[in-house]
């Protein structure tokens, strides 16, 4: 599979019941050869990188089993591990809490016909948040290795459990 059709939400098929695959899935996963790297929750599994190959940017896959019409629905989703994700986002809203009100501060000042450096303020902020979205491509583009690896365990761990593959689901 190539990392250019890789998504960071996917859907895929197996032609049995949902119970089924539910029950065989976590059975394997609490298989020795699962149990260090995977995390299993009724219809939910995570498939995380080993710890030794754990790196910042550091993705994990979420897996939701549901049943369909024609067998069971898996929805995969890519996501950041949950400390990286939350450092992100609260220096996200930190960045654009201080342009708001620098922001105000500065349209304030500049009402009164004074001037002040809290106008290079908002700026900047907007500069840090452009910079932390930079930074976080570049993590996802480093992570592509492991993303392809999880793919694979995913595809993997349903072969172990149904004996088969799942396909794509379009």
């Amino acid at each position: 599979m190539s990392i250019v059709s890789m998504r960071p939400t996917f859907v895929l098929h197996l032609p049995r019941p949902c119970a089924e695959v539910d029950r065989h899935m976590n059975e394997v996963l609490k298989s020795s050869e699962w149990s260090s790297t995977s995390l299993g929750f009724g219809r939910y599994a995570e498939l995380h990188v080993p710890k030794s190959e754990v790196r910042y940017w550091t993705p994990h896959l979420s897996l939701q089993l549901e049943s369909d019409d024609m067998g069971t629905k898996v929805f995969g989703r890519f996501a950041p591990r949950q400390e990286v994700w939350t450092l992100v986002w609260i220096v996200y809203l930190l960045l654009t809490f201080i342009a708001f009100f620098a922001s105000i501060y500065a349209y304030s000042v500049w009402m009164l016909g004074e001037t002040s450096w809290s106008g290079l303020v908002p700026p900047l902020a907007i500069l840090g948040i452009i910079g932390l979205h930079i930074a976080s491509r570049i993590g996802q583009r480093l992570s592509n290795d492991q993303m392809l690896a999880l793919r694979n365990d995913c595809e993997r761990l349903f072969q172990q459990a149904v004996g088969m593959a799942p396909t794509v689901k379009h």
